[in-house]
């Protein structure tokens, strides 16, 4: 019954799909049009070939798009493949989320939990807004710059059709096993005598069973991605790599395109935000792409071949860390630079004016694609790297967020004293600026390593990661989308539809990355199944954020869906009235973009409304009522002048007496370590800064999109390099006070915990060695011989100077107890360390936050917190316990390291 009952959900989920295609019908040739004989929409018009003077129709069926060259097709090509990955992707974010609806391991078990996260995070950043953004800039930009195609056509096709086999071989062990699955509830249909003569059930399946989704994280960390006997794994860097290729052979075309395919009339002063941004992206690609696909080659040979780039011994971890991040961050640029085109481009269109500042907008896409590649470390600063380089890594991270912080600011003044229409296209806008400023400002919080010890894996980093990529990307994919419906289909969306998308979107996207600031900032860590209960409001509120995202999704499959089919013919080349702004695009006039014509009764030689009002009594023309407009008085008639910059001078002089405030009277007192007691401090004292920051930021949009919405006419975008360069130096004021008291907080031995010269320790110090090893932790209190090997309890005194001593034996660990503030990353083969002193006797929740296995959930035990006299009667019972074991002859761990350089103490390595 449980197999015709998913054949039947199979056929009634496939049956409406079946529908859609047959009444779309998108490759049929109908030669009356859309919606009969008489209808004389674009979608009958003949389509040109490439902007070429001779105009032919395209080839019908499969075959155009087998065998397309054009960029356009090739353009709808991505975005459909993009489209797919990205639902799929989704699914995956969906089926986590309903595992976090409760604190124990229910709908799924942790090795699909596992597998889920890992697979979310490759789809969506491989192959989902790559693809994408290729996509829309495949089509556009060749139209926004005046050019009859890409540079090389033929590369252009290439880099797609490596694509889909790229994702197939990514994600095989998810078809395999769907397949297997599938066949495994039909076989059992089947008698017993026909599948015994192919060997039974078991010898048809087992091959398919052989690969199963991969469950080593989505950034494959060494040495648990190459002792992961899942073959899976090295299809998967084999997909990844392919899929590297094709994205840097796209980066190649793009920017040969805008570079020598430019025509006349755009100069480089000309170029639209857009291709600025895709020109800087694909500069980044060259760069970062090549480095991740040498890194996966040398990862496949340590699985395969037996070569040594990343064991353990040699600092293997630590180097593919070092490779993989060096494109992992400038990754982030690489998806978030074409959706700050898209709003650079999109939101003017709306504003009703040009945009503001757009030669320091360009300087600062530039800029971010420079500083992009020095800021990878920030993902280390837990690993025990030289603190010099973490604190070099900490100021270009917080110094990449004032090119951010400008783009921002510039779209902002853009909307002022403009006429905002709140189309669908602008609402996705702001809706995704909005959420991007508390992306970015959390980010600044990340680059301080105080903090990011904190916080790191824990879902802080998830909350903020996603309100910058969710933010942004499919906010400004969305704006795109409703904006170039109209040119690429010939039709309009459906308006209401579009409009509660938006508001969805943007109510479930708070909804989901907000509580994770929240709970992260408490000490949950990701990448768990489970999790204690006192978070289960939050996760259950973020759950439902997250299928408010997915209905969102059907929303816009809904709409593409059915305004193809029956939206309204697009017969206007101004279908958004962009001329009366002066706001016109290129890309709607482009001899190769699809042909429309003057809307029918329109007489194209009759003079305009406004201009039919013509002089009869020798007095000029009355202004015809266009309703009330919005009363701007002298002071605020342009954001040039003085009173802006003077506004930026009291936001800042207003931030910096909150800053004062805070050193004065945030009390250094009530933290149960001396580590807190700095970190807490500090974050304190940044909420003081980033708080208001972020609600003036915030205030002032809405303000503006109130203010403005539905005004008259528009001022003219003035010129203000006084205003732009005072924002900036503001902004790089604020960050360069970030920066220099988490330096001070860092550079206290509490937290950067460097070791100390031989001898150097205080005299009444206490020493523990922690080893991690897949799943538990085992202890050694070298000042009394003592150890265990896998306990649920360790212990540390109160009033001393305590130093923590870090290993792990098999794959990358970590010891984090965020009550205290302790975290470190525990690694094979080398020595970490934690120097603190606690203040309060109690019992803290100490776990793994790295990703380590399946049971990556059960690395949980307590540091418990007790007076010096009860410490040294707990470790003396631990070494009579250990002594008598010795006995009776069953000795425990052996010792016998040497001590790592710059330290006296005598080592514990335990082996098994």
């Amino acid at each position: 019954m449980s197999v015709l009952g998913s054949i039947a959900i199979v056929v009634a989920c496939c049956a409406p799909a079946a529908v859609v295609w047959y009444r779309t019908r998108p490759f049929a040739d109908r030669r009356g049009g859309r919606d009969g004989p008489g209808d004389a929409s674009a979608d009958s018009a003949p389509v040109t070939d490439g902007g070429h003077d001779a105009v032919r129709a395209k080839p019908l069926g499969p075959r155009r798009w087998l065998t397309t060259v054009d960029h356009r097709d090739v353009g709808l090509l991505y975005l459909a493949f993009g489209t797919v990955a990205g639902l799929w992707g989704g699914m995956d974010a969906m089926m986590m989320r309903t595992e976090l609806l409760t604190p124990a391991v229910s709908t799924w078990d942790a090795e699909t939990y596992n597998a889920l996260f890992t697979t979310h995070g490759i789809t969506m950043l491989f192959f989902f807004a790559a693809p994408v953004f290729a996509g829309i800039a495949n089509y556009v930009i060749p139209l926004l710059i005046g050019a009859d195609d890409m540079a090389f056509p033929r590369i252009n096709a290439l880099a797609f059709w490596l694509l889909p086999p790229a994702l197939f071989v990514a994600r095989a062990g998810i078809i395999t096993e769907l397949i297997a699955k599938t066949l495994e509830g039909a076989l059992g249909l089947v008698p017993p005598g026909v599948t015994a003569r192919v060997g039974g059930l078991e010898g048809i399946l087992e091959p398919l069973f052989l690969l199963e989704p991969p469950g080593i994280g989505w950034t494959m960390y060494t040495p648990l991605s190459i002792q992961s006997p899942n073959q899976q794994v090295n299809l998967l860097l084999l997909g990844l790599h392919l899929s590297g290729v094709a994205t840097t052979i796209g980066a190649i075309n793009f920017i040969a395109t805008i570079v020598s395919e430019r025509g006349d009339g755009v100069s480089w002063a000309d170029l639209d935000l857009f291709s600025w941004n895709i020109l800087t992206q694909s500069g980044i690609v060259l760069f970062a792409f090549p480095l991740l696909g040498s890194a996966m080659v040398m990862l496949l040979l340590d699985r395969t071949v037996g070569t040594t780039f990343f064991t353990a011994a040699g600092g293997g971890p630590i180097l593919w860390q070092h490779l993989f991040w060096f494109f992992g961050h400038p990754e982030v640029y690489i998806l978030v630079l074409p959706a700050f085109g898209l709003v650079s481009y999109i939101l003017p269109k709306f504003a009703g004016r040009a945009l503001f500042g757009f030669r320091f907008v360009v300087y600062s896409t530039l800029a971010i694609g420079v500083l992009s590649f020095g800021v990878w470390a920030h993902h280390m600063f837990a690993t025990g790297i030289d603190p010099r380089v973490r604190a070099s890594f900490m100021v270009v991270s917080i110094a990449i967020a004032v090119p951010s912080a400008v783009k921002t600011f510039n779209w902002i003044a853009t909307i002022w004293n403009g006429r905002i229409r709140l189309t669908a296209p602008m609402l996705f806008c702001l809706g995704g600026l909005a959420l991007f400023v508390v992306g970015g400002i959390t980010g600044v919080f990340l680059a301080a390593i105080p903090f990011n010890l904190v916080v790191h894996d824990t879902y802080y980093v998830v909350g903020h990661f996603h309100l910058i990529i969710m933010g942004i990307i499919p906010f400004s994919m969305f704006a795109a989308c409703y904006y170039w419906f109209p040119l690429i289909t010939g039709r309009m969306y459906n308006r209401p539809v579009a409009v509660a998308q938006a508001v969805v979107l943007s109510v479930g996207s708070a909804l989901t990355f907000l509580p994770m600031l929240v709970t992260g900032m408490e000490g949950l860590p990701r990448r768990y199944a489970a999790y204690p209960e006192v978070f289960t409001l939050l996760n259950q509120v973020s759950s439902a954020g997250a299928y408010l995202i997915g209905l969102a999704a059907v929303l816009w499959v809904f709409n593409m869906v059915q305004s193809y089919r029956v939206g309204p013919a697009v017969t206007d080349d101004d279908v958004w009235n962009l001329a009366e702004t002066g706001q016109t695009a290129r890309e709607w006039h482009h001899p190769s973009g699809r042909p429309t014509r003057k809307a029918p009764g329109v007489d194209a030689g009759a003079p305009d409304a406004d201009e039919s009002q013509t002089e009869t009594d020798g007095h000029p023309p009355t202004e015809p009522d266009r309703g009330p407009a919005v009363d701007r008085s002298a002071r605020d008639e342009q954001i040039g002048g003085t009173a802006p910059l003077r506004l930026v001078a009291v936001v800042t002089v207003a931030i910096a007496l909150l800053v004062v405030a805070g050193r004065l009277f945030l009390p250094l007192s009530g933290f149960d370590s001396a580590t807190e007691a700095l970190i807490r401090t500090l974050n304190r004292r940044l909420l003081l800064v980033a708080v208001p920051l972020a609600l003036l930021v915030e205030v002032v949009l809405v303000y503006a999109v109130w203010r403005f919405h539905g005004t008259d006419r528009p001022l003219p975008t003035p010129e203000n390099k006084r205003l732009e360069i005072g924002w900036t130096l503001a902004t790089a004021a604020v960050l360069l006070f970030v920066a220099v008291v988490s330096y001070q907080v860092f550079a206290s031995p509490y937290v950067a915990a460097t070791p100390e010269p031989e001898g150097e320790r205080p005299a009444d110090a206490v020493e523990i060695e922690i080893v991690a090893e897949q799943f538990d932790y085992g202890v050694r209190y070298p000042g009394a011989n003592a150890s265990v090997e896998s306990t649920d309890v360790i212990y540390a005194p109160t009033d001393r100077p305590v130093y923590f001593e870090i290993t792990a034996e098999d794959v990358l660990h970590s010891v984090h107890v965020p009550d205290l503030g302790l975290k470190q990353d525990a690694f094979p083969a080398q020595w970490n360390l934690i120097h603190t002193r606690l203040y309060e006797p109690g019992d803290y929740r100490l776990y793994c936050a790295e990703f380590c296995g399946v049971g990556h959930s059960q690395m949980r035990t307590t540091l418990r917190v007790v007076p010096p006299e009860e410490y040294r009667d707990r470790v003396d019972g631990i070494a009579d316990g250990n002594a008598t074991s010795a006995r009776s002859g069953r000795s425990g761990r052996p010792a016998g390291s040497t001590a790592p350089p710059g330290t006296s103490t005598t080592r514990w390595v335990p082996t098994r």
